[in-house]
C-alpha cells in the first residue's frame, strides 16, 4: 500500500509499462540476432540485410520522432500507443510473409512506424505525465526490468523458432502486441499534458519549466544532443565486438564469451544505483561521471596486458558507465527543459541519436576489421570524449546560469 500511494496508485500500470517494453525490444531489437540462424538458408538474407532491419527501424523513427512528439504534447500518449502497437502487429505480419530482402526490409519499415508511435521515446512521456517529479525515479526503476529483454527473448525466440519455426514466431509477436501490449496501452489514463494550457507563466512549478533559462535553450539542446550521440555511437556500436576484440587481445573464445555475460547484470546494477541514489545529484553530474569514465577506459585496456582480471574489470566499469548514461539519456531534458513540451523535446532529440545509433553497428564492424582491437578502443575513446567535452560545457553553462539566480535571492537577516 505505501509503494502504491508513492507512486500514486499507478504500479501496475507501470509493471505493464515495463513488461510493453520487455517484449517491443526482445521481438525487434534482439530478435534478428536467434532469427539470422533461419532467415539466410530459408529466403536467403545476409547477415547484414538480416541487421540492417534494425537500422531501417532506428532511421523511421528517426523521421517520424519530431513530429510524434509534437503530437504527443497536444493530446497524450494514449491514442498514439494503442495505435503504434497495432502497426506493430501489422509489421510483424508482414515480416512472416516475406520472401526476400525487400519485403524483408519493408516489413522493418512498418514496425519502424509502430515502435516511434508505442515505444521509443513514448513510454517515457507517459512516465512523465503520470509521475511528475518521480520521473527520473521510476524511469531508472522502469529501465532495471528494460535491461532484460535479451535475457527473456533470447531463449524464447530460439525456443519457438526451433518448435514452430521463424514464421510462426513472428506470428507470436505479432499476437503479444494486440493480447498483452494493446490492452495495456488502452488502459493508459486520457491526461492533458501540460503543454497544451495556454498559460505558461513564471508561476509554473521548476518541474514545468526546466532548469535552462529561455535563451541557453538552444546551446543546452545542441551540447545535449552531441554528448548523447557521440556517447550512444559507441555504446551502439563496440559493444557488439568485445567478444571479438577480446579473442584479438589474447583470450580464448571461451573467455571472452564469459567476460562479455558481465555486461549485462553491470549495467543493471548501475541502473540501479541511480534509481534508489541517483535523485540526490543532478542527473547532469552522473552523466558526466559516465562520460569520463567510458573514454578512460577504453584508452587505458590497449595499453594493460590482456588478462581474464582486466578485461573483467574493462567490462563491469564500462558497461556501468553506460547504465547510468542511458537512464541520464532518458531522464535529463525532463530536467532541463521541463514537462512542458517534453515529448517534442525528445522528438527533436531522436533525430541525430537514431542516425548514429543506425550506423554504429556497420562503422565499428568495418574499425575492428581495417584497424584491430587496439586502435578500434582508441578512436572509440576519442568519440566518447567528444561527448564528455560536450557534457561538461553543458554543466557548466548551468553552473553560471545559476550564480546570478542564487546571488539575487534574499538573504536572511542575522
Amino acid at each position: 500500500m505505501i509503494a502504491s500511494h508513492r507512486f500514486g496508485g499507478h504500479v501496475p500500470l507501470l509493471v505493464g509499462l515495463a513488461l510493453t517494453r520487455i517484449i517491443g525490444w526482445g521481438t525487434t531489437f534482439y530478435s534478428p540476432s536467434v532469427l539470422v540462424q533461419a532467415l539466410g538458408p530459408d529466403i536467403g538474407l545476409s547477415a547484414e540485410i538480416v541487421f540492417g532491419g534494425i537500422t531501417v527501424l532506428l532511421i523511421t523513427g528517426a523521421l517520424l520522432a519530431p513530429a510524434v512528439g509534437r503530437q504527443l504534447d497536444r493530446e497524450g500518449t494514449r491514442r498514439s500507443m494503442c495505435i503504434g502497437a497495432v502497426i506493430c502487429a501489422l509489421g510483424f505480419v508482414v515480416l512472416a510473409i516475406a520472401q526476400g530482402p525487400v519485403s524483408y526490409l519493408a516489413s522493418w519499415f512498418v514496425i519502424g512506424i509502430g515502435h516511434a508511435l508505442s515505444l521509443a521515446n513514448v513510454g517515457n512521456v507517459t512516465v512523465a505525465h503520470l509521475m511528475g517529479e518521480r520521473t527520473r525515479r521510476v524511469i531508472g526503476l522502469m529501465m532495471l526490468l528494460t535491461g532484460l529483454a535479451s535475457s527473456v527473448f533470447w531463449p524464447l525466440t530460439a525456443f519457438l523458432m526451433d518448435s514452430y519455426g521463424w514464421r510462426a514466431t513472428v506470428l507470436a509477436f505479432a499476437a503479444m502486441q494486440i493480447v498483452i501490449v494493446l490492452p495495456i496501452y488502452a488502459s493508459i489514463p486520457r491526461i492533458r499534458p501540460s503543454a497544451s494550457r495556454p498559460d505558461i507563466s513564471a508561476a509554473a512549478s521548476a518541474f514545468e519549466r526546466g532548469r535552462v533559462s529561455p535563451e541557453r535553450r538552444r546551446t543546452a539542446f545542441w551540447l545535449l544532443a552531441l554528448a548523447f550521440s557521440a556517447s550512444g555511437l559507441v555504446s551502439w556500436g563496440l559493444p557488439l565486438h568485445f567478444i571479438r576484440l577480446f579473442q584479438e587481445a589474447g583470450l580464448t573464445q571461451a573467455e571472452a564469451v564469459w567476460i562479455a555475460t558481465l555486461g549485462g547484470p553491470a549495467t543493471i546494477a548501475a541502473r540501479a544505483v541511480d534509481a534508489t541514489l541517483g535523485e540526490r545529484l543532478p542527473a547532469e553530474k552522473v552523466a558526466l561521471v559516465g562520460l569520463l569514465l567510458g573514454p578512460a577506459l577504453c584508452l587505458v585496456l590497449p595499453f594493460v596486458p590482456m588478462t581474464v582480471l582486466s578485461a573483467g574489470v574493462f567490462m563491469v566499469l564500462f558497461n556501468a558507465a553506460l547504465g547510468v548514461i542511458s537512464v541520464a539519456r532518458a531522464t535529463l531534458p525532463l530536467a532541463l527543459f521541463g514537462s512542458n513540451g517534453f515529448a517534442a523535446m525528445l522528438g527533436r532529440l531522436t533525430v541525430p541519436q537514431n542516425v548514429t545509433f543506425a550506423v554504429a553497428p556497420v562503422l565499428f564492424a568495418a574499425m575492428v576489421d581495417r584497424l584491430g582491437a587496439a586502435e578500434t578502443l582508441v578512436i572509440a575513446a576519442g568519440i566518447q570524449a567528444v561527448g564528455f567535452v560536450a557534457m561538461f560545457a553543458l554543466v557548466r553553462m548551468l553552473g553560471r546560469q545559476e550564480l546570478p539566480a542564487a546571488a539575487s535571492s534574499p538573504r536572511p537577516h542575522p
